[in-house]
């Protein structure tokens, strides 16, 4: 049987931790080379063959230029690609390559075979990195327990060496090529993350690229030469600043020596020229980290801190230093080197059932449960992660003037963590779909979020009247990997869903759905394939001779639409109204409505006045979410508050309300006209003529033939 493992999967350098069975102490495993972490760099030979580690870095720092460093940060980019040897690769791929040649060199180091393993990333990587990472692990043959947040992997390594007092931690996590920081409670038997920032474009690479800058310029200066333009020497610039950038940690200044196309420029850099040159990012640190105090609640100052612990290689850097204890009032806590600690904590997970009791007997390795004697996992530690991005989806807001970041799962959320939300929707006889977009992030508007997914939940069967409810499930799961499924109520039905690529042009996120509805209408003229219709017959003592050849005309209308993509509903009004039908595909419900109209007309249910006015409660008959919506309103006479229809009207004209009035007998062409949207097939007429006018209309609906306002 193999052993489970905790694998530091970093942009610079990577690290594998295991449990020594013997003393149950997290321990590393270290490469061939004997260092306990191995370079983040991948190199392709002639004919195929891969090199990692040690061995890769080597060639990159020859000018071998197959080589691939620092991909971590393009993780789940899918315009991101190397070509090395005439072959095409992802950062997936090379991550792929990596993990597969970690675990080879831990196996041969250890002697055991690695069944599996916990592979960290940064606590602020998003869903598609996330995934990124484990299809690298896939891709690997590595069979994956979970993802843990490198912050988290680091307090759980503090954990086992704390005294069991409760402590509030900072994690300040500043590695090659991402930072984050992380606020965390830790007692004595657990572990709660109280939440996360950072950046995955922030890390010692940068600092190496402000001192490369720096460089060039001394050498620029003494020489007029810019080294910028090769390359080549570019990359040797970039060897020279790391380890000129790692003395600084210890010594007071940095010799440089360059040499170029005859030139030697030899610089002295201090350490305190050094933090001048970059401090602008020592202060994004720092922004973020008051970033992530503000976001708590209640809000978090320095007072509250306990302490803080360092993480990633880049710490070293003195400036660090200064900085937590110049906010804190302390230095950073001691115990954890920045090196080991998240391979650490991620083999203590790796050896964790999620309770946080040890799965592994001490002295043999084997898989136990709790009960079964006192040797434990030294230090076990049950941890409560949470979301480092809120979860959301694009909405339209309430009066449909623009869309909007629907937030469903707050950021710094506990994970596994889940939310459902109730979405009503209009299904065609021939089955309808469902397109949620997914964001992470709390801006308002959505494309300043991240679009982290197209779902697409299809075959939804038809019910009813063609109206559906359906519960969407928008989830964390324990690996910060987004999950989203759909149950109809009607039926029970679980949902198919896929993804699709989210389309390039998001730009109708820009505009307001209203706009997006004019857009579409221009494009496609005609109305949408689906919609809701409501024919509201004026009902007032005026009608008497003409009811019923209103009746007739609206029996006439809806037989010549197609009632399973537009519904139809209908409401009489007079000193007040009634909805006599809820817009509906059931062609006998609508047409038993229009009988009860009659015979209502006849007994006044609805009174015999000019008080009512359909426009003003429009916005509350129909649907949220119809993509086409029509009040098709037929009146004889003029209203009780005619100027105050108009306002209506021009108010649901805003919410895409589309209005057609009908006039006969003593109505006001020109009121009609004020209150239609559609003014080209709004008319007065008569009785007789009245089937003629609404089949117009219904022509105009079937043929698609440009019904737009």
């Amino acid at each position: 049987m193999g052993i489970a493992v905790g694998i530091d999967l970093g942009t610079t350098y990577s690290a594998v931790g295991r449990i020594d069975p013997t003393t149950g102490h997290a321990v590393i495993i270290r490469n061939p080379e004997g260092e306990a972490v191995t370079p983040s760099v991948v190199a392709v030979m002639p004919g195929g063959k891969t090199l990692i580690g040690a061995e890769a870095k080597e060639q990159q720092e020859l000018g071998y230029t197959e080589t691939a460093a620092f991909f971590k940060r393009s993780m789940g980019q899918k315009d991101f690609s190397l070509t090395l040897c005439g072959s095409q690769y992802s950062a997936s791929d090379l991550a792929g390559i990596l993990l597969h040649g970690l675990v080879q060199q831990a196996q041969e180091v250890s002697g055991e075979t690695i069944d599996a393993a916990v592979v960290t990333v940064p606590a602020y990587f998003k869903n598609s990195e996330r995934e990124a990472t484990l299809e690298a692990a896939s891709k690997a043959g590595l069979k994956v327990l979970g993802l843990l947040n490198e912050p988290t992997a680091a307090v759980f390594a503090y954990g086992l060496n704390a005294d069991g007092a409760s402590r509030k931690v900072l994690v300040y996590d500043l590695g090659g090529g991402t930072f984050d920081v992380t606020l965390a409670q830790v007692d004595g038997e657990e572990i709660r993350v109280l939440g996360s920032d950072g950046s995955h474009m922030l890390g010692g690479k940068d600092w190496d690229d402000a001192l490369v800058r720096w460089i060039t310029d001394q050498f620029s200066d003494q020489f007029d030469v810019d080294l910028s333009d090769d390359s080549e020497q570019m990359g040797q610039l970039a060897v020279v600043a790391e380890k000129a950038k790692k003395r600084l940690s210890r010594a007071n200044s940095a010799p440089i020596r360059v040499s170029y196309q005859g030139h030697t420029g030899k610089y002295e850099l201090t350490r305190d020229e050094f933090d001048d040159i970059t401090s602008f990012m020592l202060q994004e640190t720092s922004d973020i980290v008051d970033r992530l105090f503000a976001s708590m609640d209640p809000p978090v100052s320095w007072q509250d801190v306990d302490g803080a612990i360092l993480v990633g290689g880049s710490t070293r850097m003195k400036q660090v230093h200064d900085y937590i204890e110049r906010m804190s009032g302390k230095p950073p806590l001691g115990g954890v080197n920045v090196d080991e600690a998240v391979a650490l904590g991620a083999a203590i997970r790796a050896n964790q059932n999620a309770s946080g009791a040890p799965t592994m007997l001490l002295g043999s390795g084997s898989s136990a449960s709790p009960s079964d004697g006192p040797n434990m996992l030294l230090g076990g530690r049950k941890v409560t992660d949470v979301t480092s991005h809120s979860l959301g989806m694009i909405a339209e807001s309430s009066d449909r003037s623009q869309y909007i970041n629907d937030i469903l799962i707050p950021k710094n959320s506990p994970i596994p963590a889940r939310q459902t939300q109730r979405r009503e929707l209009r299904v065609p006889t021939s089955g309808g779909e469902l397109e949620v977009y997914l964001l992470q992030g709390q801006e308002p508007a959505p494309l300043d979020n991240e679009v982290a997914g197209k779902y697409v939940f299809t075959d939804i069967p038809y019910v009813g009247d063609g109206r559906t409810l359906i519960d969407v499930t928008y989830s964390y799961d324990e690996n910060g990997v987004i999950a989203i499924s759909a149950v109809q109520t009607e039926t029970n039905t679980s949902l198919p869903m896929h993804r699709e690529p989210v389309p390039e042009d998001m730009s109708w996120a820009t505009r307001s759905p209203l706009e997006n509805d004019q857009v579409e209408q221009t494009a496609n003229p005609g109305i949408p394939s689906t919609g809701e219709i409501y024919i509201f017959i004026d009902m007032s003592g005026s009608m008497y001779a003409a009811i019923e050849d209103a009746v007739e005309a609206a029996k006439q209308f809806v037989d010549q639409i197609d009632i399973d993509s537009m519904r139809v509903g209908i409401v009489g009004f007079a000193s007040r109204h009634k909805v006599y039908q809820e817009a509906t595909s059931n062609m006998l419900q609508i047409r038993t409505s229009l009988v009860q109209l009659i015979q209502h007309f006849k007994s006044y249910e609805v009174g015999a006045g000019n008080a009512d006015d359909p426009l003003s409660y429009l916005d509350c008959i129909f649907s949220d979410y119809e993509p086409y919506k029509l009040a098709l309103i037929l009146t004889d006479g003029v209203w009780d508050d005619s100027e105050e229809a108009v306002q209506c009207a021009h108010s649901v004209w805003k919410q895409g309300i589309n209005t057609i009035g009908i006039g006969i007998g003593g109505a006001d062409e020109d009121f009609l006209k004020q209150i239609s949207s559609i003014q080209d097939l709004s008319e007065l007429t008569d009785a007789s003529h009245l089937v003629e006018s609404f089949s117009k209309i219904a022509r105009v609906i079937s043929s698609g033939d440009g019904l737009v306002r």
